[in-house]
């Protein structure tokens, strides 16, 4: 072969892998600019807060969860999207239901050790209709974008963006878009919720008659067969001393299937709930083995020890104990308000924020029901209840459904006997409890 027509030869290959070069860059971008394009979603709002934000639309983008999810004390809204095999970004919104002792700056810094990384800048900017502290915090493996701020209630909602790979613009394009999509609603069921509780605490002991009262629920499953049964007081000790007291008492059993529980609850406090004790030993009857929980507020601060682990939270206008749960959804009957938002801390020392609303009394029951309301409560199973309430304001039925279906019919003590006879002295301990307290 000739010299020239191998240098021809040469330089065609050298131009066709440079063309093949070029078309490859050209599509590497066209295929990043078509995954990196966005649109922001319809407000997706958090039921009963007044809160609603944004997250990026589009078949490129994956939710990791449906809506706004549950879970220690704060609800998260989060997804992703893959740009390339080595790019891609992560979201997620987070709403606290408990006050943050650290500032934002503070809030930053962590988050850079974290990831073992710089904070590299810091601003403070409105978007749309809330101020936000937001940060940028650059590390070997990834840059976050964290952006903070507090609402009018108090609460605090944060959006951290991470972004590894190319596509940083977008990225921060993202970030800043989704801060400005955040709004707040401060006519909410909250609020409101948050008042109706500094209305009750104040004026619930007029609810409760001199003596107190008990009730007995039978426990019955989806066929009306009984597997269980309930007992719960409360009374009311005044004292001229200004040491009147509140004080309560239950007993709890069930057996679904080869599942037999049990727990007894023991609660004691000042007459303004702004100080108590309360234990609670939660059983499984199969393997016998028994688990007691302690919980104090004392100072605003609520103490919860459990399998020797103690943790502290900051107490808020917006927490009441489940003791005094019922009690409130029938003051709630009595006021004129349709919906209402608060946080309920169970017996086992979690937060459960529930969500309470009018609803009427089916035209076919058979219970002397005279008003009713619905319960959504969020945990890390969502459970609803159907509450049925009588004249006296008292109790009559509950229908729950959650991870098992079940409901609750009051009942009398010598019914709950003749079933359950083994559970005398249980129910004695209880009853003794009281009049000790009474005295």
């Amino acid at each position: 072969m000739r010299q020239s027509e191998k240098f021809r030869r040469w330089g065609l290959d050298k131009a066709a892998f440079l063309l093949l070069f070029v078309l490859g860059l050209i599509l590497a971008k066209l295929m990043i600019s078509f995954r990196s394009d966005f649109k922001l979603s319809e407000p997706v709002s958090l039921k009963g807060t007044g809160l609603e934000v944004s997250v990026p639309a589009g078949d490129n983008w994956k939710w990791i969860s449906n809506g706004f999810k549950y879970e220690n004390n704060e609800f998260t809204l989060a997804c992703l999207m893959q740009i390339s095999s080595d790019s891609a970004i992560t979201l997620q919104w987070r709403y606290f239901l408990l006050p943050s002792e650290k500032t934002a700056s503070q809030r930053f810094q962590a988050e850079a050790l974290a990831v073992q990384g710089t904070v590299e800048l810091t601003e403070s900017e409105k978007f749309g209709d809330l101020e936000f502290d937001y940060a940028k915090i650059d590390s070997e493996k990834i840059t976050l974008f964290c952006g903070t701020t507090t609402l009018p209630d108090g609460r605090i909602l944060t959006l951290e963006l991470g972004h590894k790979g190319r596509g940083i613009e977008l990225a921060e394009k993202i970030f800043k878009s989704l801060l400005a999509s955040a709004k707040y609603n401060k006519d909410n069921p909250l609020a409101k919720g948050t008042e109706f509780l500094k209305n009750f605490k104040s004026s619930y002991p007029a609810m409760l008659p001199q003596n107190g009262y008990r009730s007995y629920y039978r426990i019955k499953d989806t066929h009306g067969s009984t597997i269980g049964f309930m007992t719960d007081s409360i009374g009311y000790s005044a004292d001229s001393n200004e040491n009147s007291a509140i004080f309560s008492a239950g007993l709890l059993f069930s057996s679904f299937g080869f599942s037999a529980y049990a727990e007894q609850s023991i609660f004691y406090s000042n007459v303004s709930l702004s100080k108590f004790d309360w234990t609670t030993k939660q059983g499984n009857l199969l393997t016998n083995k028994e688990l007691p929980t302690y919980i104090q507020l004392s100072d605003g601060n609520l103490t919860v020890q459990r399998q020797n682990i103690v943790g502290k939270v900051t107490f808020t206008d917006t927490m009441l104990p489940e003791t005094f749960f019922d009690l409130a959804v029938a003051a709630f009957l009595k006021s004129n308000l349709d919906t209402v938002m608060f946080d309920v801390i169970l017996s086992d020392g979690r937060i459960a924020p529930a969500i309470i609303s009018r609803i009427n009394v089916p035209q076919n029951s058979v219970l002397p029901a005279q008003s009713a309301a619905g319960v959504e409560i969020f945990g890390t199973s969502a459970m609803s209840r159907k509450m049925f309430f009588d004249g006296e304001n008292k109790l009559l039925s509950a229908e729950v459904q959650g991870s098992s279906a079940y409901r609750f019919d009051r009942t009398t003590r010598a019914d709950i006997l003749a079933d359950f006879p083994q559970w005398l002295d249980k129910i004695q301990q209880i009853e003794q409890y009281e009049l000790k307290k009474k005295k």
